[in-house]
C-alpha cells in the first residue's frame, strides 16, 4: 500500500501550566505549523504508553495522564496530505509532569520539532493542528467527565 493511504493512529498530551499550553513547532520543514506533543502508537502498544514515552523522547520528561480528553478522526483535504499519510485518529490524554512547567527550561531533543510554551489564548491565531482541535480542546478540557477512554490492552 502507498504510504499516502495509510491510517496512522496518534496519541497527544494536553499539558498546561500557568494558562500555557505544551505546544510542538515543526522545525524541518518548509512552513511552519504547531500541534501537541505526542506521536505514533507503535504496533502492541496502548494509546496511554505511547504518549508518556513520546513525552520521554521529546523532552526527557516522565509524566503521569490525569485523565483521557477525547478522540479526534481527521482526513487531509485532497492536495493537503500529510507527508506520511492521509487519515488520522488522535488520542488525546490531558497529563501534567514535574518536569515540564513554564518555569523551567525544555529540552529539545528531537531536530524536526521545538517544544514551546504557548498562552492558551494565541491558540486561535496560530497555524494549529488538526485544526478542529482550536475549537474541541476548550470543551474537552472545560467537561468532567473521566475515565472515558477503556483499553483492553490495560485491564
Amino acid at each position: 500500500m502507498h504510504s499516502q493511504n495509510q491510517i496512522h493512529v496518534l496519541s497527544r498530551a494536553v499539558i498546561i501550566d500557568q494558562d500555557h499550553i505544551l505546544v510542538c513547532k515543526t522545525a524541518d520543514l518548509p512552513l511552519n505549523f504547531y500541534f501537541l506533543p505526542g506521536g505514533h502508537v507503535e504496533q502492541g502498544e496502548s494509546v496511554e504508553v505511547a504518549v508518556q514515552r513520546e513525552l520521554l523522547e521529546e523532552a526527557g520528561a516522565s509524566s503521569t495522564l490525569k485523565r483521557f480528553l477525547g478522540c479526534l478522526e481527521y482526513s487531509f483535504e485532497p492536495g493537503h496530505n500529510n507527508i506520511c499519510h492521509n487519515h488520522e485518529y488522535n488520542f488525546f490524554f490531558e497529563a501534567e509532569s514535574e518536569d515540564l512547567k513554564i518555569s523551567l527550561p525544555l529540552a529539545q531533543l528531537e531536530k524536526h520539532i521545538e517544544l514551546i510554551w504557548m498562552p492558551l489564548q494565541e491558540l486561535d491565531s496560530i497555524d494549529f493542528r488538526p485544526e478542529p482541535l482550536k475549537t474541541l480542546l476548550p470543551m474537552w478540557l472545560e467537561s468532567p467527565r473521566n475515565n472515558a477512554f477503556q483499553s483492553a490492552m490495560t485491564l
